[in-house]
């Protein structure tokens, strides 16, 4: 039977096994999504993520994250990615004509997490450019968006304002995997990028 690794995941699916980085009635394997070493290589045929690669810095644990998903899954698995898309967040948060300041509120809360437990903070915002960026140099390829993944109840189908507020993405593993080092996708500056020139 084939293995399918839930991380995140807050409901019970035959076929799933839950990760999380709290313990809970429902959690198979407690650990953070960043070190799956738990895992084998190639010992997951699915691999589904919604709304928890944000809270990843997005300068290396995004990239270490990414890369472990990319190994736990068998050669031609699937990776089913959910994410807030920050495109769509900060349309959202500009609409003053259609939401108060409490619905505006909650838009932002979006975009930096609900601060709920110290692990609840966003550290990236993502659209779909920076997040196929990222999933190309973790290795996959084949990038499909999806209107919605369907398989469990939970933010990747959140919708505001009448408009969907999850980038939903289908990644795959190659079947045959070119080992070769890959750099960030985008350039990280280390100093501040203002202008630092003085008069």
């Amino acid at each position: 039977m084939q293995r399918r690794l839930h991380i995140g995941g807050k409901q019970r699916r035959d076929g799933w096994e839950i990760l999380d980085v709290n313990p809970g009635p429902l959690v198979d394997h407690q650990g953070n999504a960043i070190d799956l070493g738990q895992f084998a290589d190639g010992s997951f045929a699915e691999v589904y993520a919604s709304h928890v690669l944000e809270h990843f810095d997005y300068k290396d644990a995004l990239m270490t994250a990414l890369r472990e998903w990319h190994r736990v899954l068998a050669p031609g698995g699937v990776l089913r990615l959910s994410v807030p898309d920050i495109d769509v967040l900060a349309h959202l948060l500009l609409q003053r004509h259609k939401l108060d300041v409490n619905q505006r509120f909650q838009v932002m809360r979006m975009i930096f997490g609900g601060h709920v437990d110290a692990h609840d903070y966003h550290l990236v915002g993502l659209n779909q450019d920076f997040l196929a960026g990222y999933l190309q140099s973790a290795g996959f390829e084949q990038l499909q968006r999806v209107p919605r993944h369907g398989l469990f109840h939970d933010t990747s189908d959140m919708v505001v304002a009448g408009v969907p507020i999850s980038l939903n993405l289908n990644a795959f593993k190659p079947l045959r995997v070119e080992v070769s080092p890959s750099a960030s996708p985008l350039h990280v500056d280390a100093a501040p990028a203002h202008d630092t020139a003085t008069a």
